[in-house]
């Protein structure tokens, strides 16, 4: 996944997400899922469009609930909920997984 990382094109958001797999190699999956998801979050609120038509309803529903919510209301920033403070390697990995192609894919 190093690979796909750095084909990111945004400085800020592929260094959070450089930040994120140093914290897997460390053991520190809260923090994984923290940068991803705010990683994918900010995506999002410097490109609203992207959360428009078909395949932004699909942005919605395709990201990962595992302890984490996206809240998306109209007229508001995306957001955040924390349902949870702990988190296991496999769900760090698909929220580092699920950032790392959203990303690429909006050209980020």
């Amino acid at each position: 996944m190093a690979g796909k990382v750095d084909r990111i094109q945004d400085p800020e958001l592929r260094a959070s997400l450089q930040a994120a797999q140093e914290s897997l190699r460390k053991g520190d999956y809260r923090d994984v899922v923290q940068r991803s998801a705010e990683a994918f979050v900010e995506l999002l609120r410097r490109r609203p469009e992207l959360l428009q038509g078909q395949e932004g309803v699909r942005r919605v529903f395709m990201f990962p609930r595992l302890g984490v919510d996206l809240v998306v209301s109209p007229g508001s920033p995306p957001a955040l909920k924390y349902e949870r403070e702990r988190f296991s390697f496999s769900e760090a990995v698909t929220y580092l997984e699920f950032a790392t192609e959203q990303l690429l894919q909006a050209g980020a």
